[in-house]
């Protein structure tokens, strides 16, 4: 081959290398277009298919989202508080056959679910507050029996802690313990960072629509079925959604910080689920926290659930009404005088 053969051969081949380059290039963008407007499209749909069942309600310049059942002349009434990254209808199970004879009221915290997103930083605190205003404009009177799962478990608390007066009881469910973080092994602390991170990653993920098209949100409402389950997925499968959870992610360390002013709830009937489908790394430190909750109480119970996994536990029927039952019963028992 002449010099001037082999210097063509080494001018096609970076040729073609380029134009391989920009035609992958060009690939990639193609598909990340397409993903972005088949996930802008299919939340448009899903708004359509998928109504908010609840209503809107202004409170310290933001619109919350909260759906009440049952009837209203009932009390008390019953508040459930969804986890981290979940989201109101993630209740269903728990809401419907509580509603046969209690005001039943789910609701969706800053920037989840049909709520509005505030702009604003976020923590249990603030969190409690908008809470007892979204009840006080809507003229939900106490006394409340307040029902939290995962995160939501501390929101209950520290509206139990802001508003004694206002709580009858509270059902804890496999509820987020402020120490989690630092308490649990490495292996499990490590899962827990990532934990939080992930929230802001999926909130980028899904501007590609790759998360919606690989139902990557469903563990999270694990024990759902049927049309609630697309309902939630409707509202999961948005970066919207995913951005509030972002936020309340990120002001973990507040939120832990302030729950942990909380060392008594005196003699508020209190009763606590654990959900015992947890690794067996963490499964033991899990319970003893969980029991360390109960013991906030003078009147604090322990349930521990065999077969359920963190999701399962509130969304996934038989276990659901486990949790209806305990309400009830925290119900029938709050008028009772102390032994």
């Amino acid at each position: 081959m002449s010099k001037d053969q082999s210097g063509d051969s080494v001018v096609s081949i970076l040729r073609w290398a380029k134009i391989s380059m920009i035609s992958f290039c060009c690939l990639i963008l193609a598909i990340l277009v397409a993903g972005a407007m088949y996930q802008q499209i299919a939340s448009a749909n899903d708004k359509v298919e998928f109504p908010m069942p609840g209503s809107l309600v202004e409170v310290r310049g933001v619109k919350l989202h909260i759906h009440c059942t049952g009837p209203t002349s009932s009390s008390p009434s019953v508040i459930l508080i969804p986890g981290m990254g979940s989201i109101s209808s993630a209740w269903e199970n728990v809401q419907k056959p509580l509603s046969k004879n209690w005001r039943t009221c789910s609701y969706d915290r800053d920037g989840l679910g049909w709520s509005e997103d505030s702009g604003q930083v976020r923590d249990v605190d603030i969190a409690a507050d908008r809470l007892n205003q979204l009840l006080t404009s809507m003229k939900i009177s106490p006394p409340f029996i307040l029902v939290g799962h995962s995160y939501g478990g501390m929101v209950a608390r520290v509206f139990a802690d802001e508003y004694p007066e206002k709580v009858s009881g509270l059902v804890l469910v496999d509820s987020a313990h402020q120490d989690m973080g630092e308490r649990f092994g490495p292996e499990a602390q490590a899962g827990f960072k990532s934990l939080l991170n992930s929230f802001n990653i999926a909130y980028f993920a899904h501007f590609s629509g790759f998360l919606r098209a690989v139902n990557a949100m469903a563990p999270a409402i694990d024990g759902l079925s049927g049309y609630s389950w697309q309902l939630s997925m409707s509202k999961l499968n948005t970066s919207q959604h995913m951005y509030g959870s972002a936020q309340e992610a990120e002001g973990w360390n507040r939120s832990a910080a302030r729950t942990r002013e909380i060392t008594s709830l005196g003699q508020l009937p209190l009763s606590v689920f654990v959900a015992l489908e947890w690794p067996e790394f963490m499964l033991p430190e899990w319970k003893v926290m969980q029991q360390e909750l109960a013991s906030l109480s003078s009147r604090g119970t322990v349930n521990f659930v065999e077969g359920a996994n963190h999701s399962q536990v509130v969304m996934q029927s038989k276990y659901a009404l486990e949790v209806v039952a305990e309400i009830e019963s925290i119900i029938s028992i709050r008028s009772k005088p102390l032994p």
